[in-house]
């Protein structure tokens, strides 16, 4: 484990923004926290096995001893297969596993078909080298038990240290209660992957919530409403088609950024189009990202929002509520049927589904590990929204994009030392996808009454091959609405995010119902604007239009603050100098956010 340890530390340590700088005794303070984790889950994994081995005539027995090596042989080689995978899986992810990883992997096991071969033959491989490494050890263990006299002293150690948490302060069982000595961000260099996966499935549901209580109703509702009205634009109801690009970053669409991608069609459009450049995702995931785009509402849980027992919570479904105005609202995705749960979501937000095999000769369609390429799936979006009585909203979540950004044997890349990147090829073959959208749509006669809206579902590193990362950029995405009527060319320089795509929605369809969200119409300058940023479940991001601070509900205490503007590389905590009443207030709105969402949560039916 302590092998495993360096290797995830040096890996991993270039998306660690906090521990460089506070000194060597930090890496003390690790040692001990982890050394502690890693003693206790080892003890509580092998206890039994060394408790039997007391009574030495039970395991005399060649099936008994054969059965009790293969059971502790599996759920040793789980614990270490879970640490392994845990070093290559955290910079998608930026912390330790949790029940989350139950639904990603959903996806591969129901669709083998769609998975790298080789990459599942190699964790299998793995695995089985793992275990037969431990059967080894462990059938060694028990022959040379069989032939000593029973050994008191191991037993009683690791009962010591199976207790001793539980005798001192039991709260030292938590994954999270280091954060009493470390930062947030030094927490995934000392916490084990098997740890943080037991615990987030204990808390999944009921014991899912932080206590985020921190002001009297009266002060929260003054900071923070999730009650709004629509604030409708002038004109004729419009029909709306939102693109949610996956994995996009801004660093694609900004001019300054070595990671501009070569993209024309889109670079044309939005040259006449309203580009919102800051503009900041809530998580890093995209079932985070679905529903604050869809359905305006932060996910406070590690797992998905509409695979738990929070799907009752007082909320507007986005699909219902248009239907109320005469619209027709579906969702088109290129992969199989519910992969990562998509369907239940989009069915929760009254959306019809379209997938993959619901498209006429997909099984002759060129694939991807994620399903059939945009292309096809864009085709049939426009044919189905074609047939579609109007007023409509659609939705297409595109797959392309997505890691590992696999692309058609037949596309050519025009911009080769321009896209050097993988994700940068793969946008560029998005764009000329969309390019074929618009020029067969601009011919229909919905196309000049429809809003265009583009809006990625989460930050993604922009060329895995150089890692780094950066509190704010980190959340940093495209946004931009493209109307056919108006191509009027503007750039919107506050900050934005992906809670205010509902409400902009809302208000291009005219829709009068009074509903719920945590953002704001796009083209509302008046409003408040700060972006709310899940980190991780122990550190959430508020950023304005200056400053970022990290806030842990945990400690419930603000981690750090930095002026983004003149500090980018974040070396100045300003948490460490004199109060700023600026600094007060961004904190106290983050309060209210959480306190807010947890009373949501909370008031589920």
């Amino acid at each position: 484990m302590i092998l495993l340890k360096c290797i995830f530390f040096f890996y991993n340590q270039k998306l660690a923004l906090e521990w460089t700088k506070e000194g060597d005794y930090i890496y003390l303070k690790m040692l001990l926290w982890s050394t502690f984790y890693d003693c206790f889950w080892i003890s509580i994994i092998n206890l039994p096995l060394i408790i039997i081995l007391l009574f030495r005539r039970l395991v005399k027995n060649k099936i008994v001893a054969l059965l009790l090596t293969s059971i502790f042989s599996i759920a040793n080689s789980f614990f270490i297969f879970l640490n392994i995978i845990d070093i290559f899986y955290f910079p998608f992810h930026l912390q330790r596993a949790d029940a989350d990883l139950l639904y990603v992997l959903k996806n591969p096991f129901k669709n083998p078909d769609l998975v790298s071969i080789g990459m599942g033959l190699l964790l299998l491989f793995l695995f089985v080298l793992i275990f037969l490494i431990l059967f080894k050890t462990i059938r060694k263990i028990m022959s040379r038990a069989l032939l000593e006299k029973p050994n008191f002293i191991y037993t009683i150690i690791m009962c010591s240290v199976c207790i001793t948490p539980f005798i001192i302060n039991n709260n030292k069982l938590l994954p999270t209660y280091p954060l009493i000595s470390v930062s947030s961000s030094e927490l995934p260099f000392l916490q084990n992957s098997l740890h943080t996966f037991v615990y987030s499935l204990y808390r999944r549901n009921n014991n899912a919530l932080y206590d985020n209580h921190y002001m009297n109703e009266a002060n929260k509702n003054a900071l923070f409403s999730i009650y709004k009205k629509a604030d409708s634009n002038a004109g004729n109801k419009k029909n709306v088609v939102l693109f949610i690009m996956e994995s996009v970053p801004e660093d694609f669409f900004d001019e300054k950024s070595k990671y501009k991608v070569e993209m024309p069609f889109l670079d044309s459009l939005k040259s006449k189009s309203t580009y919102f450049e800051n503009a900041f995702s809530y998580g890093h995931h995209s079932n985070q990202g679905i529903t604050s785009i869809l359905a305006g509402i932060p996910t406070i849980i590690d797992i998905p929002l509409y695979h738990s027992s929070f799907t009752g919570i007082p909320m507007t479904q986005i699909g219902n509520s248009l239907k109320k105005d005469g619209y027709q609202s579906s969702f088109f995705i290129g992969d199989n049927y519910d992969d990562f749960g998509f369907a239940q979501c989009a069915n929760w937000l009254g959306l019809k589904y379209y997938c993959m095999t619901d498209i006429p000769g997909y099984k002759e369609m060129e694939k991807n590990s994620m399903g059939v390429h945009d292309e096809y799936v864009l085709d049939f979006m426009r044919k189905k929204i074609s047939e579609t009585q109007q007023p409509f909203f659609a939705v297409n979540y595109n797959v392309s994009t997505h890691y590992p950004n696999e692309l058609p044997k037949s596309y050519y890349e025009k911009f080769p030392k321009k896209n050097f990147s993988d994700a940068m090829k793969s946008m560029n073959y998005y764009n000329e996808s969309l390019q074929k959208f618009f020029k067969s749509a601009e011919s229909q006669p919905w196309f000049k009454n429809t809003i265009f809206i583009f809006c990625s579902d989460h930050w993604n590193f922009p060329d895995f091959n150089n890692v780094t990362y950066n509190n704010v950029e980190g959340f940093h995405i495209p946004i931009m609405i493209y109307n056919p009527a108006d191509e009027t060319k503007k750039t919107v320089s506050r900050i934005v995010s992906q809670l205010d795509i509902m409400n902009t929605i809302l208000s291009y369809t005219h829709n009068q119902d009074n509903f719920i969200s945590y953002g704001n119409n796009l083209a509302d300058s008046s409003a408040k604007r700060i972006a709310f940023c899940r980190e991780s479940n122990v550190l959430y991001q508020a950023i304005d239009s200056s400053y970022v601070i990290g806030f842990n509900p945990v400690t419930k205490k603000a981690e750090y603050c930095y002026n983004y503007k003149t500090d980018p590389n974040e070396k100045q905590n300003l948490l460490n100098y004199k109060p700023n009443p600026i600094i007060d207030s961004l904190i106290l709105s983050m309060k209210a956010f959480l306190q807010t969402a947890t009373e949501q949560y909370k008031n589920k039916d």
